[in-house]
């Protein structure tokens, strides 16, 4: 493991990021660990950074988070991410966009995307009578959407950058902010942005991870550095009040394994929408599944550092007894477990990725080659430790050919297990 490097590079916090009071109390400490996105290139392993990563929970507002927060142009200014390299994500995106216009959307409504990626949201949207306009910091991957012909302002969102979008075009109807709103260390700074965005009557639309799903299926592997916040909705009610805004409607949704679609309008809106019955149905389950004790996340530490010991025993066992195991898809949670479970190339020989962003680069701190599906369906391995299990199905479909010759997936989460039984 490379040492934790105490640098200019991350500071760590004594105050929350929602309430802002000095109540973190912290339940789980996992570092040093690098960055869980931050894939180099084979030359360039050895010199990749490494960060304490520590788990705390708001004793005030209940908002989870990590202590340490890294640059965030460390972070996001060369990210490895393509969302639209899976089918999963595509249809998503396109229901997303489907949703907005049948609910919200007319003809010429502007639509900001934060954190657009490689366009996966804006491209359904641009094949609507409406605009669309996203915001993408990582240079490589503006590229990649500007090339699918979509507007990207290259720069990380805030009030003077939301203004500059308004006065070329126009304020928008609705914001969104797609599994990047637990990537924002000032939430002040972004809520005060997307207030900038937006017209009198505009809407916010956001997916997090939902941290009771992440309790449940003990996603530690979702819990690093790039993830400064884990979203519960009584966290986010209360960041939204300060800015005069009001959940109105939240679903909960399956995608990333477990997530939540929240809605957000101003107070006194000209156009409300109907309160749902969904926000408080949510509030209080979160009551009734013990978020607001302490003992509910020091048991979840247990329980991941167990998982995680399990996870490597059989790992070693399956090694030990000549099977060859490699990992299935290189994305943040394949560098967590890796990692923690301390699973370099002389025991995972390679990681399958489908992304040529991360074809050719290693995975941080182990340094596991990652290489095309192509060279998986040439090799004769036994075993495919799933990282990406939260795509099963679409995985499963493409690697019919070796599931039929006897090949198993191993999942880590919530409970290592080999498939089929």
């Amino acid at each position: 493991m490379i040492a934790a490097q105490e640098t200019t590079h991350f500071t760590r916090r004594d105050d929350c990021r929602i309430c802002l009071r000095a109540s973190l109390r912290p339940f789980l400490q996992l570092g040093p660990m690098p960055l869980a996105g931050a894939f180099p290139r084979p030359e360039d392993a050895g010199t990749e950074l490494a960060f304490p990563l520590t788990l705390a929970v708001c004793t005030e507002c209940r908002e989870v988070q990590t202590v340490e927060t890294v640059r965030r142009e460390l972070l996001f200014k060369d990210y490895r991410f393509l969302a639209s390299t899976t089918a999963t994500l595509r249809d998503h995106f396109a229901g997303l966009a489907r949703t907005l216009h049948e609910r919200f959307l007319s003809p010429g409504d502007l639509v900001v995307d934060i954190g657009a990626n490689d366009g996966v949201l804006l491209r359904p949207l641009d094949r609507l009578p409406v605009r669309a306009v996203g915001f993408e910091p990582a240079a490589n991957i503006a590229r990649v959407a500007r090339a699918a012909g979509c507007r990207v302002v290259e720069e990380f969102l805030s009030p003077a950058a939301a203004a500059r979008l308004v006065a070329e075009h126009g304020s928008a109807r609705v914001v969104t902010a797609c599994n990047v709103f637990a990537h924002i260390d000032d939430m002040h700074e972004a809520t005060s942005a997307i207030s900038t965005l937006l017209q009198p009557d505009g809407l916010f639309v956001c997916e997090v991870h939902y941290l009771p799903d992440l309790i449940d299926t003990y996603q530690v592997d979702m819990m690093y550095h790039e993830h400064l916040m884990h979203h519960s909705l009584r966290p986010l009610a209360h960041l939204f009040a300060q800015y005069g805004m009001e959940i109105f409607d939240v679903a909960r949704i399956p995608i990333h394994f477990g997530s939540i679609r929240v809605y957000a309008q101003r107070k006194g809106s000209p156009r409300p929408e109907p309160a749902s019955p969904s926000v408080r149905e949510l509030l209080d389950l979160e009551i009734r599944l013990g978020l607001d004790a302490p003992a509910t996340f020091d048991a979840f530490a247990g329980e991941v550092l167990s998982r995680r010991d399990r996870l490597r025993q059989l790992v070693l066992d399956l090694v030990g007894r000549g099977r060859r195991v490699v990992g299935y898809g290189a994305s943040g949670r394949a560098t967590m477990h890796l990692n923690l479970c301390g699973l370099g190339p002389e025991k995972i020989p390679y990681v399958v990725d489908a992304s040529s962003e991360r074809q050719g680069r290693v995975v941080p701190g182990t340094r596991n080659p990652i290489v095309a599906p192509e060279v998986f369906r040439a090799d004769s391995a036994d075993v495919a430790l799933l990282f990406a299990y939260n795509y099963k199905a679409e995985v499963a479909a493409a690697e019919k050919p070796f599931l039929e010759r006897g090949g198993r997936f191993l999942l880590p989460l919530p409970e290592p297990v080999l498939e089929p039984a």
